[in-house]
């Protein structure tokens, strides 16, 4: 009889466990999907396609010739680096300001981080867009031109412009770099003083 009594007092421990543990699984479950859609929530204000949506991108570059659309980091945050994703350079200004110019650099080789490998298709007048801050900019390329690779470059660009600036290394030349410099195309009188 005693045994018997221990088997239902087991029993009924083994419920309980149960019960809580799948508790303790719901809420965990819950939790990480409520995570999971305030990340979708934050990246949701566009359409971004195949980028993966659990990064807290600040902006996309898009430039549809060359089917390239990847996401940016602000300056500062771990992931703005070449070695991983697009690079916003320190001294760029952002697009929502009168006379900015964005900075971006990347590789152009083979590897799954070369973003900008087909820049050097590109001819004049090709569009690039950027969305930021809920806006999108269009820009169109103006200039290309060629920079010695010495860990300094100087960005010709127009101050009363403003201005898209991708950057990467030659394909060919091991010592040059490449510069693509865009001018907006939107109304300036749109922008916030």
């Amino acid at each position: 009889m005693a045994k018997k009594k221990y088997r239902h007092f087991l029993f009924f421990l083994l419920i309980v466990f149960l019960v809580l543990f799948m508790h303790t699984l719901s809420y965990f479950e819950s939790t990480k999907l409520e995570e999971l859609a305030e990340v979708l929530q934050e990246n949701s204000i566009v359409n971004i396609g195949k980028l993966e949506k659990k990064k807290k991108y600040v902006g996309i570059l898009e430039i549809p010739k060359i089917s390239l659309k990847k996401g940016f980091y602000n300056i500062g945050y771990k992931e703005n680096t070449v070695d991983k994703n697009l690079e916003v350079i320190e001294t760029s200004v952002m697009p929502n300001q009168k006379y900015s110019n964005l900075i971006l650099a990347s590789h152009s080789g083979n590897s799954p981080i070369s973003y900008f490998k087909n820049l050097y298709k590109l001819e004049l007048g090709d569009i690039a867009y950027v969305y930021y801050e809920n806006k999108y900019y269009t820009y169109q390329l103006v200039n290309v031109y060629d920079e010695d690779k010495d860990g300094t470059i100087l960005i010709r660009t127009s101050s009363l412009d403003t201005n898209l600036t991708l950057i990467t290394c030659d394909k060919n030349k091991k010592d040059t770099q490449n510069v693509y410099v865009f001018t907006l195309l939107n109304d300036l009188e749109e922008f916030q003083q």
